[in-house]
């Protein structure tokens, strides 16, 4: 058992929304001018020092062996293991479990570690900086949590440029240029209030951002007339946006945009959602898996699988009941605060055999969603990969489940044009085949879901039961 948190530790406390408040005051050509001065200073952190060398690398590992690989891996993670042992808590929890970094091959040697956890780091806070690491050097990083629960910690800028370079180097993959425009939909409030064009430009950045807190059937025209003039080549954002733009879309009739490439990123991707944006958009969409700790990362390939990517981080798969894997990682870039055997929360599915595109990594078949995603039965069984549910529900835009109880579930749909007492039926059918009469379920059409404070969409809401009496 490692010892109580140090009396010195302090949390890191997040930055003030100072600069939002003075962004939203703004007017709307301002606000366009201070996105693209913020789009400056993020290319500075992400793309200058070593950048290019870094992006070279991840190219040049691209079609290497997997024991070039493996190599690669094996390097940055002795590395990182090395520079921990400047920091007290890692020294004491790296001798108990016995790891000398110089055998170590991979991350299956640190099996013997305990797991890393967000509330162990909220609690630990400075007592996990690296006394090795300047503070001047560090950036801060926050994460927004599905539930609420957000974590903020410290990183480098070189292992933000580290970053960026193996996304990169999935984009480029998919004929993505580093000077394409895109379009982006994702959870920034970038605009204040009921604004009738809702979008603003990031000229640095070459992005158009569109609010997805002011999309509805009554402004889906206004975003189609935009999409449309701009003709932007790419389209990135949450799946659950993209797919609530193209049902919108749909409805409204007239021109659509035809963007040449569409990637989703930051929520489970479902199968309804890639109908919808491919029927209406035109193209297939691609998805990349990754997170702001710098655990795990994982890049859709030209046949459409999702492999590992083993250069960046080292990632575990521990078995879960069902067939499931845990995430569990070790971030190999971030000296200012090591993350070793970080527990994601996020479960996933190996697939059978290896990819026919050739490229190194573990191929993943699905991203399940995080543990509090899971369904709980009334026998007590815990079940994931709940979008299969919907795979043949066409007629169906967004849905969501919502449990306050084990055993028992409510089913919000967001119909589309043609749903019927039959699609409501085979959903209810789909589920009596899966589980039987261990779940109870109920359906609910409404006109749209509830998101999170950054605009995601979350399939499975664990909602606390009423207090009794």
């Amino acid at each position: 058992m490692s010892r109580s948190v140090p009396s010195t530790a302090t949390t890191i406390a997040p930055e003030t929304p100072r600069a939002e408040r003075v962004y939203a005051r703004l007017p709307r050509s301002l606000q366009s001018l201070a996105l693209t001065a913020e789009g400056w200073r993020q290319r500075r952190d992400r793309y200058g020092g070593d950048f290019e060398r870094r992006l070279a690398g991840y190219l040049a590992r691209e079609r290497a062996s997997e024991d070039e690989v493996r190599a690669a891996r094996r390097e940055k993670l002795r590395r990182v293991l090395r520079e921990a042992r400047a920091i007290p808590f890692w020294a004491e929890r790296l001798a108990r479990a016995g790891i000398d970094p110089e055998r170590v091959e991979g991350p299956d040697d640190l099996a013997s570690l305990p797991l890393l956890t967000k509330p162990e780091i909220l609690a630990r806070g400075t007592a996990l900086l690296s006394p090795r690491v300047p503070r001047g050097a560090m950036r801060k990083v926050h994460t927004s949590g599905t539930t609420g629960a957000g974590l903020v910690f410290m990183t480098t800028r070189e292992a933000v440029r580290d970053q960026w370079a193996v996304w990169w180097r999935f984009r480029l993959r998919h004929g993505i240029a580093r000077d394409t425009w895109s379009a982006v939909f994702a959870g920034r409030s970038i605009v204040p209030g009921n604004d009738a064009r809702p979008w603003r430009t990031n000229y640095a950045g070459r992005q158009v951002l569109f609010s997805q807190y002011h999309l509805g059937p009554a402004t889906a025209p206004a975003y189609a007339r935009a999409l449309v003039a701009l003709d932007l080549p790419w389209f990135h954002g949450y799946p659950s946006f993209l797919a609530h733009l193209a049902a919108l879309l749909a409805q409204t009739g007239g021109p659509r945009p035809r963007p040449r490439v569409i990637s989703l990123g930051a929520e489970n991707v479902l199968a309804s959602q890639v109908r919808i944006i491919r029927e209406v958009l035109g193209a297939d969409p691609i998805q990349h898996y990754g997170l702001a700790e710098m655990v795990a990362n994982a890049s859709q390939c030209p046949a459409g699988r999702l492999h590992i990517d083993e250069d960046f981080a080292a990632v575990e798969l521990v078995p879960e009941p069902g067939g499931a894997h845990r995430i569990v990682g070790t971030a190999l870039g971030n000296l200012a605060m090591p993350f070793i055997r970080y527990d994601t929360g996020d479960l996933a599915r190996l697939a059978s055999g290896p990819c026919s595109c050739g490229l190194p990594g573990r191929v993943l078949d699905a991203i399940d969603g995080r543990d509090e995603d899971l369904l709980e039965l009334s026998d007590g069984s815990r079940v994931g990969r709940l979008d299969h549910l919907f795979k043949d529900a066409v007629r169906v835009a967004e849905a969501q489940i919502r449990q306050s109880s084990p055993g028992r579930c409510t089913m919000l749909l967001v119909p589309r044009e043609g749903f019927r007492t039959s699609d409501r039926d085979a959903l209810l059918r789909e589920c009596r085949d899966r589980f039987g009469d261990r779940l109870d379920v109920t359906i609910e059409l409404v006109q749209e879901l509830p998101r999170t404070a950054r605009g995601k969409l979350r399939l499975v809401v664990r909602e606390t039961p009423p207090p009794l009496g």
